[in-house]
């Protein structure tokens, strides 16, 4: 399949509504998809007022959205240089396994370097399937998150 990566800002809405029909599979609370639909777009306004974002996406030759990538640029609160924080990576279903993901992973990680970000960042559930790919890909494990419900 032909697809091609550009700057993804025109596309906030699909990318959004791309997120919301993958991620809220992720959500361990039972809230109804209303309420999520809500805080997520809580969330997405409150993550860009802060730090300098990009977008990019995967689109196929009839300009359908097949994937993108979220990256900010900002501060490390341990470390105290400028890292590149990815947000989001997502494909639809139907294009997994076609190197789109890769591919983005790619351009973000090029414009993170362009703009003196010395590391990449980025948070995956510990039982995702995804933790192997970007293990695959040179990410390595360095901190624990944890949680307690309350």
């Amino acid at each position: 399949m032909e697809y091609t990566i550009v700057d993804g800002e025109e596309y906030i809405e699909e990318i959004k509504k791309l997120d919301r029909e993958i991620s809220y599979s992720f959500v361990r609370f039972p809230i109804s998809y209303e309420e999520y639909e809500e805080r997520h777009e809580e969330l997405f306004e409150s993550l860009l007022s802060q730090g300098e974002h990009k977008f990019f996406v995967a689109l196929n030759e009839r300009s359908e959205l097949l994937g993108h990538v979220w990256i900010c640029i900002t501060l490390d609160t341990v470390d105290y240089v400028k890292i590149a924080y990815i947000y989001d990576i997502e494909v639809v279903k139907w294009a997994r396994g076609l190197g789109i993901g890769s591919a983005l992973l790619r351009k973000a990680e090029e414009w993170a370097k362009e703009r003196g970000a010395k590391k990449i960042v980025l948070r995956v559930e510990i039982d995702n399937p995804a933790v192997k790919w970007y293990e695959e890909r040179g990410y390595k494990a360095r901190a624990l998150i944890m949680e307690k419900p309350i």
